[in-house]
């Protein structure tokens, strides 16, 4: 006795234009979601890098801005900022200021 196949017939409703054409609208929203996710995150980590290199520019001048506050806490580092802006002399110094005179100056 020959064997019946048993297998359901395939439906065409699946294989059909008008179900295909609406799941490759679909996916093309989905593909078009997830580049713009991509490109959108590839922004944010240009940014982010960006404001990290400021960031530590910023931290490195508040470390100098830091040190030259604790310089001038001190007595002397107010006495050496004081004559390196002002040049000013203490009581019983000579101040000799040596001027370089280039050979264009010396021949007039």
């Amino acid at each position: 006795m020959p064997r019946r196949q048993t297998t359901r017939p395939k439906s065409r409703a699946i294989h059909s234009w008008y179900v295909l054409v609406p799941l490759a609208i679909i996916f093309g929203l989905f593909a078009k979601g997830a580049y713009t996710s991509f490109v959108k995150k590839r922004q944010a980590d240009i940014e982010k890098d960006r404001y990290q290199e400021r960031l530590d520019d910023l931290e490195a001048t508040r470390a100098d801005l830091e040190a030259k506050i604790d310089k001038l806490e001190t007595q002397r580092g107010r006495e050496d900022e004081f004559r390196s802006r002002y040049n000013v002399v203490k009581d019983g110094e000579t101040m000799i200021r040596i001027i370089d005179e280039s050979p264009e100056d010396a021949s007039q």
